[in-house]
């Protein structure tokens, strides 16, 4: 029950949070079959909440194990199908309780459910894969060939990419290949810990060939500005997307220092001239043609934009002023931002609702029971005005200087390794 609330709550939360989310493979989780899904971790706790909501199955996942301290916490947080985890940071006295999180897991499996696990540990903004822990390899293994319940068990790897850390960002999951457990079992069966050993090193294999990452991680802020603009040529085939990403993630690690630097001085000069005429860079993309906003539509979903706007301006700024007051890592403001955003819309939305009804104001009930959906239109709004604004300064640019606006194309060709 609380499961469901809390999926309903937040699925309404990231339909608005989120500009565009895409979510591909997720036919692959047949219902029934257990899988532990492994996965990249670049936004702490919202990585779990997107991929329960979007997946289409429900999902139990480990989480650090000192913010279940609290029975209460911990009865609210378990309900909610979170599994605590410790590592040697929550004291070694602690250790000792992953052997209940571990038989925990493989009841779950056992009995036909998805475990999320994220094998580098804990999020970052840095795209640099990280060495595997050990912990995902032996639960698969012990639920697969020591008790026996898990039939087809199988490692399924999942990609996850936000476009920016922060409000209307993109979203992009990708459910990827799989790793079948059945060649393990001799060797388990002979040579447990080395079965577990040869099992990570395959799991982190497969997962470097099926996310998206930096060998350089400090090169991930120019690597994501890239692969926005990429996002634009590929608006209707995300799977060319991914692997246009992990090209431009492996073309910008495999540069050296005076060509990385050349790089970013043409990237930053190309956002500043993209700035300086007011255009945008969907406009010179390849799917510019398909981009069109429409001013009919502007001019029709008008009222509903300013409905959106004045029903829910104040929680929204609320939102990201507690935020900013409190976030102090850039991996974490995206999971914090979402998550105020949630709570603080609930309470917002049943307080005006309660209001309403006792004044006995029932249109004005009904159009706080449907807001959400108004919030969704005005940000739409907002996204489509702004395109608008951008084509009609790229179409008189074009009728004043088709040179430059060539000139700009062919920097964004090099720029995205065309």
């Amino acid at each position: 029950m609380l499961y469901r609330f809390g999926w309903t709550l937040m699925w309404v939360t990231f339909r608005i949070f989120f500009r565009k989310i895409d979510v591909l493979g997720a036919e692959k989780l047949q219902h029934g079959k257990p899988a532990i899904l492994i996965a990249n971790h670049p936004a702490s706790f919202l990585d779990a909440m997107v991929l329960a909501v979007f997946l289409g199955r429900p999902i139990h996942f480990y989480v650090r194990g000192d913010i279940f301290s609290h029975p209460l916490v911990y009865r609210i947080l378990t309900k909610l199908h979170m599994i605590p985890i410790f590592s040697r940071e929550h004291g070694t006295g602690n250790l000792a309780k992953n052997k209940a999180t571990f038989d925990r897991g493989r009841k779950l499996l056992s009995a036909g459910n998805l475990l999320l696990i994220f094998p580098e540990g804990f999020s970052r903004q840095s795209k640099q894969a990280e060495p595997f822990k050990k912990g995902a390899a032996r639960v698969a293994l012990q639920t697969a060939f020591d008790d026996g319940k898990a039939d087809h068990l199988c490692i399924q790897t999942v990609a996850l990419n936000y476009s920016h850390h922060g409000f209307g960002a993109n979203l992009f999951i990708r459910v990827g290949d799989t790793l079948e457990l059945r060649g393990y079992e001799t060797a388990y069966r002979e040579f447990p810990a080395q079965a577990v050993n040869k099992l990570t090193a395959d799991m982190q294999a497969l997962f470097e060939k099926n996310v998206i990452h930096v060998s350089k991680g400090e090169r991930t802020e120019t690597a994501e500005a890239v692969m926005r603009m990429a996002y634009h040529d590929h608006a209707e085939n995300k799977e060319e997307y991914f692997w246009a990403s992990r090209n431009i993630c492996e073309k910008v690690a495999e540069m050296n220092e005076e060509t990385y630097a050349a790089f970013q001085s043409k990237l930053s000069r190309y956002h500043q001239l993209l700035t300086a005429n007011k255009i945008d860079d969907i406009s010179l993309s390849a799917n510019a043609g398909q981009s069109k906003s429409n001013r009919s539509n502007l001019f029709l979903l008008s009222p509903f934009f300013a409905l959106g706007t004045i029903i829910w301006w104040i929680p929204a700024k609320l939102g990201k002023w507690i935020t900013d007051k409190t976030v102090t890592r850039i991996d974490f403001y995206t999971s914090v931002y979402s998550g105020v955003l949630g709570f603080l819309g609930l309470i917002w939305w049943v307080l005006w609702k309660i209001i309403f009804w006792m004044t006995g104001q029932k249109l004005l009930w009904f159009l706080m029971f449907v807001s959400p959906a108004f919030c969704y239109v005005a940000l739409e709004w907002i996204d489509c005005s702004a395109r608008q604004k951008a084509e009609i300064h790229f179409k008189a640019l074009l009728k004043k200087d088709a040179v430059f606006i060539e000139q700009m194309k062919q920097i964004r060709k090099e720029i995205l390794f065309d």
